[in-house]
């Protein structure tokens, strides 16, 4: 009885120190990071080459933060940002930011409205346009690098118009775009490009795109995205994920090594699983690990901060005629029991601003055994990142459509 007394006791203690110390964020009046959890930030964005911010999708105040944190982040260099959108859609993106602001950033997303992912929202578009131009070598600063999105392309196959070789091209591009056209006005997701063309079909459609460099480009980007969704339609969810991991890694380290500067200090912002070190929860090692080893070998830092409110509203995506997004009640039960494992009453945070939690302390008052305790998803993010920014009362993104 002595010695169960005594390791009850033991987990008591061990429980009480993993509790961690927090601190406050708010937005400055200058658009940076306030709050005592500032100089947090503010000490490591000094030795960083990447920040790798990853976040549970669909919240305004996600990239509210992360703006501050960039605001911040660029009198120490930082001048590209990395999206979770496809390279084509990035460009496009771009250019319309670039040419006509937010209003036409809405025109598109009311032309297609499940044609793009989270830029579609209007604090994520308002942090991407701070990303806009060129560096020296004509690198754009703002990276996409995922795979194309499940409604895009339509905007694809009308540049696959526009550019065609000969009428042969156009031709057979204008019959797909009718068909895609027709399937986004029913959210018919099974009729999409992307859910039904095989490889076969890409490659006959690029046989008659042999003379257009862009157009075999863009048929082979909606190829590659084709393979990794029809995997996760089937089931294959591994193989999926990891062959997603792949391209992120194979778009980043080509936008990486067009950049102008020889160590481009990147701004990523993306979903959990992408940014994190480590092995992720659905068993794949992604950009968040590369992109560490990277910066460690040039003698510099990743600075990895995670997105997880305690409570609140978010907006989702689903495929449906007209908007496809619907604001619901944001309730995690791994996000609940990450922050019962780390000792936070959610409760009592604080609603105004945000609250900041450094990870390091609790990985050294868990050590081994106890981090070894941990589920997975909170283990995962105990080691994957240096700190947690969470408030019991998010705000949902707002949609352009």
């Amino acid at each position: 009885m002595l010695k169960r007394a005594l390791l009850a006791a033991l987990l008591l203690a061990t429980a009480a120190e993993a509790a961690p110390q927090t601190y406050s964020l708010v937005i400055a009046p200058d658009g940076g990071l306030g709050g005592n959890g500032a100089p947090l930030i503010e000490e490591r964005l000094a030795h960083a080459q990447f920040i790798l911010y990853g976040e549970d999708h669909g919240f305004a105040d996600s990239p509210l933060v992360l703006r501050a944190i960039a605001h911040d982040a660029r009198p120490y260099g930082f001048r590209y940002h990395v999206v979770e959108v496809g390279p084509l859609s990035t460009r496009m993106i771009r250019d319309t930011l670039a040419r006509d602001g937010e209003d036409g950033l809405h025109r598109l997303v009311h032309e297609v409205p499940l044609g793009i992912p989270f830029l579609s929202l209007k604090d994520d578009a308002a942090l991407a346009s701070d990303f806009l131009g060129h560096d020296a070598k004509g690198t754009p600063y703002l990276w996409g690098v995922d795979q194309e999105f499940i409604g895009s392309p339509v905007f694809h196959l009308k540049r696959l118009v526009a550019t065609a070789p000969d009428d042969r091209a156009r031709a057979a591009a204008s019959k797909l775009l009718g068909e895609e056209q027709d399937a986004a006005a029913k959210a018919a997701q099974q009729d999409f490009l992307l859910s039904r063309f095989k490889d076969a079909d890409f490659d006959a459609l690029a046989a008659a795109f042999k003379g257009s460099s862009e157009g075999r480009n863009i048929i082979a980007e909606m190829k590659e995205s084709a393979a990794i969704y029809q995997l996760w339609m089937s089931g294959r969810n591994y193989e999926n994920n990891a062959r997603r991991a792949r391209l992120l890694a194979k778009n980043f380290l080509s936008d990486y090594r067009a950049a102008a500067d020889a160590r481009p200090k990147i701004v990523f912002k993306m979903g959990l699983e992408h940014v994190a070190l480590g092995t992720t929860t659905v068993n794949t090692v992604d950009l968040g690990t590369l992109a560490t080893e990277m910066a460690r070998a040039d003698g510099m830092d990743a600075l990895r901060i995670a997105f997880l409110p305690a409570g609140g509203r978010n907006i989702a995506f689903a495929p449906k005629p007209g908007n496809p997004t619907t604001v619901e009640a944001y309730d995690s039960p791994e996000t609940k029991e990450l922050f019962k494992a780390l000792g936070v009453d959610a409760a009592a945070l604080p609603k105004d601003g945000w609250t900041l939690i450094p990870m390091e302390g609790v990985r050294q008052s868990l050590d081994t055994a106890g981090i070894e305790k941990l589920a997975p998803f909170a283990r995962f993010v105990v080691l994957g990142y240096d700190y947690v920014i969470t408030t019991p009362d998010a705000k949902p993104g707002v949609s352009l459509y």
